[in-house]
C-alpha cells in the first residue's frame, strides 16, 4: 500500500471539501478564511518536500509538520463551528477527513522509526 499517495490524495479531497466550504465564509472573517487556506496549500508543500528528500531526520521533520498544521487547521475548523459559520455536520466531516490524515501520516511517522 502506497502511504504516501494515500496521503496526498486524502489531503487533495479535504482540501476540495473546505475550499467548497469556505465559499460560504462572511467577508468579515477574511483573516480566518485566509489562514485555512494558506494551512491547506502548506499540507500540500509539506507532503512534497517529504517525498523529494532522502535523509531520514529531514522526512521526519516534515512530517512532524505535516501534523501541526494538521492540527491547526483542526482548531481553525473548531473556530468556524463556534462562530456558526459552520454546521455541526460540516464541522464533524471535516474533523473526520483531518483524523484520517494524521493517522495516515503517524503510520509513516511509525514506518520510519522502525526503518
Amino acid at each position: 500500500m502506497n502511504y504516501n499517495f494515500n496521503l496526498l490524495n486524502n489531503t487533495k479531497k479535504t482540501s476540495a471539501y473546505i475550499n467548497r466550504l469556505l465559499i460560504n465564509f462572511p467577508n468579515k472573517e477574511r483573516v480566518l478564511i485566509d489562514s485555512i487556506e494558506k494551512n491547506l496549500y502548506i499540507l500540500v508543500e509539506l507532503i512534497f518536500s517529504y517525498n523529494i528528500n532522502t535523509n531520514q531526520r529531514i522526512k521526519e521533520k516534515y512530517l512532524k509538520d505535516i501534523i501541526v498544521k494538521l492540527s491547526m487547521l483542526d482548531y481553525y475548523m473548531n473556530v468556524s463551528y463556534e462562530k456558526k459559520i459552520i454546521s455541526k455536520k460540516q464541522y464533524t466531516s471535516s474533523s473526520n477527513f483531518i483524523v484520517e490524515i494524521r493517522k495516515i501520516t503517524y503510520g509513516i511517522l511509525r514506518n520510519q522509526k522502525s526503518d
